[in-house]
């Protein structure tokens, strides 16, 4: 049977349609298609190090990465899409290890699922996605300054050259996300808890290590917000979130009384066996304080 010529131009029209949408991953699935609402995906991408990655070791050895913070916040964004019948996407770029040199320059040793830097990785990833609902996470520069607490001493100089690298970098990877970004991409960065504060529990010169590695960081976290403000970027400030500065009130831990801040540290990451990563408790605290700015 002969065709007519408009049902050609529909067919034809219809086609076009279909392969524009799917080659942006936008396709109409059933429900859409039955209500004739275009299909809409939220997006995330977690950026950083070791944190973002949800590296953690495990009680009886070994160690496990993708059960971090990025991942309960993940839960919670799908949750959301999934209440207003969005689909949604979750890209964790973060790489243990990573410092925010080599965030910028590449040389992650850590097992990665990208080629070249991370920070690369991630503008083509915000380029690609210009027009969508994006939130993008980041947490970047304690391992700029985690080799300068050890044997129970601080090393100053280490610390401030640290810090000084972190300030001068994090300003390169937040102009360079910045640019990037489209007008609906949501970027949030974090400040830090302070591990060192673990030392109080060893005794006497263990306490006086945990109260100077408090100054240094506040200052680190002071570089952080500063930047983030800069850029335009909210803090999730999990420094607040672990009462960081919280020498006081004293608080049982184990049948001994310590700090807040003591105490938070060794029942939210990892400390206690010497890791400084957060544990369960620990990411979903983290999690909660990217929450409030979102």
């Amino acid at each position: 049977m002969r065709t007519s010529r408009l049902g050609r131009r529909l067919r034809a029209a219809a086609g076009t349609a279909l392969l524009g949408a799917a080659l942006l991953g936008l396709a109409a699935g059933p429900a859409a298609a039955a209500t004739g609402e275009p299909h809409h995906t939220r997006y995330y991408l977690a950026l950083g190090d070791s944190l973002a990655a949800g590296y953690q070791t495990l009680p009886g050895g070994g160690e496990e990465v993708g059960h971090g913070y990025a991942q309960d916040l993940a839960r919670t964004l799908g949750a959301r899409a999934a209440a207003a019948r969005q689909a949604f996407s979750f890209t964790d770029l973060g790489c243990p290890g990573e410092t925010t040199g080599s965030m910028i320059n590449g040389g992650c040793t850590f097992p990665h699922a990208f080629q070249g830097p991370q920070l690369t990785a991630a503008t083509a990833y915000l380029k690609a996605h210009r027009k969508d609902d994006l939130t993008v996470t980041l947490d970047i520069g304690a391992n700029d300054v985690d080799g300068c607490a050890s044997g129970g001493s601080l090393d100053p100089a280490c610390a401030a050259k640290g810090i000084a690298t972190t300030g001068h970098d994090l300003g390169t990877i937040l102009h360079a996300l910045r640019s990037a970004a489209g007008p609906h991409t949501r970027i949030v960065g974090m400040n830090l808890y302070d591990p060192f504060l673990a030392a109080w529990m060893t005794g006497a010169k263990g306490q006086e290590l945990a109260a100077l590695s408090v100054p240094l960081a506040d200052t680190l976290n002071g570089v952080l917000d500063f930047q983030d403000c800069v850029h335009g970027v909210p803090t999730a400030d999990v420094a607040g979130a672990f009462s960081t500065n919280s020498l006081l009130p004293l608080v049982d831990l184990g049948g001994q009384r310590v700090p807040l801040d003591v105490a938070r540290i060794m029942t939210w990451t990892n400390m206690s066996r010497g890791d400084i990563h957060a544990n369960d408790t620990g990411y979903q605290v983290i999690a909660n304080a990217f929450l409030a700015k979102l």
